[in-house]
């Protein structure tokens, strides 16, 4: 029997530990994979191993066992061997930090075969920390040696996760702006999802504050006092929420295991609800995955962050002899997806507009492009492509070339490009 691609995965990916999680249809919740069959553990630790004797590869726990007993070898820092671009040794043969990746993820996935032994993937998003491009490349590359391309992988960081957990979530619990508290191994920082509501859609930013300087694993150690640690995160919480109004915060991160944190997050909850948890950014990818497969719950909704883009770009023409927008790029777009491109007839021009419609401020701002050189040919027998890529959120680079039309009007090959900073 054929396997059907119903499945809907988030997989948070660390550098530490990392989960996965499926989509049930039956609760419209998603639900997260476990690792032993008691149903108790959920976190997988981001290493390989190989067996001495029979070069056999394992994952998680069983490497860690490895390295224990003196029976194989042990393959951490999965991540930053990607980023590095870092080969590694094992018995004397060199393995590329994709391919350890891959056997990695491979490993992981097999635990859905589990649970669902007749279903593959239909789409899954892959959460990193930090959104990095080298990452996400050599993410994307093990998962298409795994037969899964970018039809049905996405990647994302965990502030994107995060959006995605929290607006999915019932409408009451973000009525006003969300607040997150992540205590991870570099230490705490504070998100915020600030919702503007004044039309739709909604249009949903996120504010960070870094307090890793303040509060990380070695102040938490140092401080033997666990009333201190209290107090001086409850400073923090206070400083983080002054004159801001918060309907939820959540709570993540091993750095509040343990009840040290306890008395602050029942104060917290005075006029809030509060929600701590170690699956937040897994859920969230988990919900982005379905979002991707078609669901559209946040149609009214555009989020925002520093990956994204805060403008729309357009052009206007004509289609069936009425005025219409050719759009370039959507406000919410993550820059580095952005990459999209347009074929035009000329009816009597020389130059063309290209409109920035700034939905943060509300306005719009025309852009021309003078098409100097331009071969001399009748009207509407010029085809030109006009492509948008971005270099960052705020960058984008316009660039319009020369098609000719058919064989009776050749392309000149003429390039012109104009860049836009916002």
């Amino acid at each position: 029997m054929s396997e059907q691609r119903s499945l809907i995965v988030g997989f948070d990916l660390c550098e530490q530990d990392s989960q996965i999680c499926c989509y049930n249809t039956k609760t419209q919740e998603p639900e997260s994979i476990c690792v032993t069959s008691d149903k108790t553990k959920y976190l997988i630790p981001t290493v390989l191993g190989v067996k001495q004797r029979t070069k056999e590869w394992v994952y998680g726990e069983d490497a860690f066992h490895c390295k224990e007993t003196g029976t194989g070898v042990l393959i951490d820092q999965l991540l930053k061997k990607v980023i590095n671009q870092e080969d590694t040794d094992i018995y004397g043969v060199p393995f590329s930090p994709v391919a350890l990746l891959e056997k990695y993820l491979r490993k992981c996935l097999q635990l859905i075969k589990i649970n669902y032994p007749s279903n593959s993937i239909q789409k899954i998003v892959v959460t990193i920390k930090e959104s990095t491009e080298i990452l996400k490349e050599g993410i994307y590359k093990a998962l298409d040696s795994m037969g899964i391309g970018k039809d049905r992988a996405f990647i994302q960081s965990h502030s994107q996760s995060y959006q995605f957990y929290a607006l999915y979530q019932k409408k009451e619990l973000w009525m006003n702006d969300v607040g997150l508290f992540d205590f991870d191994e570099n230490g705490l920082v504070y998100k915020q999802l600030m919702i503007e509501r004044k039309s739709l859609p909604y249009l949903v930013d996120i504010e960070e504050k870094n307090y890793q300087d303040v509060l990380n694993n070695q102040v938490a150690e140092d401080i033997t006092d666990k009333d201190k640690l209290e107090y001086l995160f409850r400073n923090i919480a206070n400083q983080a929420l002054h004159k801001q109004i918060v309907s939820t915060i959540y709570i993540t991160g091993k750095g509040f295991e343990g009840t040290w944190a306890d008395k602050v997050f029942k104060e917290l909850c005075i006029g809030r609800r509060v929600f701590k948890g170690q699956n937040l950014y897994v859920k969230g990818a988990c919900f982005a995955a379905l979002e991707l497969a078609g669901e559209h719950n946040l149609d009214d909704i555009i989020l925002l962050g520093d990956d994204m883009i805060s403008s729309s770009f357009y052009l206007l023409g004509y289609y069936d002899t009425k005025q219409a927008e050719a759009v370039l790029a959507k406000a919410g777009t993550l820059w580095c997806e952005a990459d999209d491109k347009i074929d035009l007839i000329l009816d009597d021009l020389h130059e063309l507009t290209i409109y920035r419609k700034d939905i943060l401020k509300h306005e719009t701002i025309p852009y021309t492009i003078s098409l100097d050189g331009l071969p001399n040919r009748p009207n509407k027998t010029t085809r030109v492509e006009v492509r948008i890529k971005f270099l960052s959120n705020n960058t984008a680079i316009i660039s319009v070339k020369d098609k000719g039309f058919g064989s009776f009007y050749p392309s000149s090959n003429r390039i012109w490009e104009k860049e836009i900073v916002y």
